[in-house]
């Protein structure tokens, strides 16, 4: 009898990303171990046997002292860092008190320790919280389209960290822009424990769930279509993609209109 565990997401029998542990073909861009193959952000090699460049999970948590907030997080929290948030004039969780919606917090911001445009200013992904800085050699800062600086939160990405339960559902769909968009409450994807809208929302930190195709055209030419997400049970990036959007959004419109 073949048993299948499902933790935190909808996970797929035939999840196609690297897994993170994957050391033979690599690929898990979200492994910085030296040992690693196939990505840009990873470990110099260790020059001690004290280094910890080959680990993986050590770049993002630790068993022992971690930062207290969560998962036993082994990174600094840029808790002094203003973010932003998404400005859109039509986006109706900014006037609905319900939403909270204010900076990235939670889980968001966790993922921004890496991909906060401020690491990419000043400080390596190899900063560690338990332990001294790992050696990341020439790329250890992240840098293009996976940076996400206070620009792009206000104005490139779907907004994050914000309630969304039966109340702030409502005020979007009484909104006369929303309502005939068919907002609804997701059934795929998971909020976190507070009912909040997280990067963890749509994207699973250890694997995509999904395959890894790529956008065939400009201008998204190369980039995968769906990275790191969290539900794959189509096989087909596009498809999975466009799953995970109408969980919530459910606009009867063809062609999708999202890249």
């Amino acid at each position: 009898m073949t048993v299948l565990i499902i933790v935190g997401h909808a996970t797929s029998l035939l999840a196609a990303g690297p897994k993170i542990s994957d050391m033979v073909v690599g690929g898990n861009k979200h492994n910085l171990s030296s040992l690693n193959k196939n990505v840009t952000y990873k470990a110099a090699p260790p020059q001690t046997i004290e280094d910890k460049n080959t680990e993986i999970c050590v770049f993002c948590h630790t068993p022992h002292k971690a930062v207290p907030q969560t998962t036993l997080w082994n990174r600094s929290n840029p808790s002094s860092v203003v973010f932003g948030k998404y400005s859109s004039s039509t986006l109706v969780i900014r006037r609905t008190s319900n939403a909270q919606f204010g900076e990235p917090n939670g889980a968001s911001r966790l993922c921004l320790s890496c991909h906060d445009g401020i690491t990419a200013g000043g400080v390596p992904l190899g900063a560690i919280f338990n332990g001294p800085v790992i050696n990341m050699g020439a790329n250890d800062r992240i840098m293009g389209i996976a940076l996400f600086n206070a620009a792009k939160i206000k104005s490139g990405h779907h907004p994050v960290s914000f309630v969304y339960d039966d109340v702030v559902l409502r005020a979007i769909q009484n909104d006369s822009l929303k309502s005939t968009q068919n907002y609804q409450m997701p059934r795929i994807v998971k909020l976190d424990t507070a009912n909040r809208m997280q990067c963890t929302t749509c994207h699973n930190p250890h694997q995509n769930q999904s395959t890894e195709d790529t956008y065939q055209v400009p201008p998204n030419e190369g980039r995968k279509i769906a990275p790191f997400w969290v539900y794959g049970a189509n096989n087909n990036a596009s498809l999975d993609h466009d799953s995970v959007c109408m969980d919530c959004h459910n606009i009867p419109t063809n062609p999708f209109p999202w890249p």
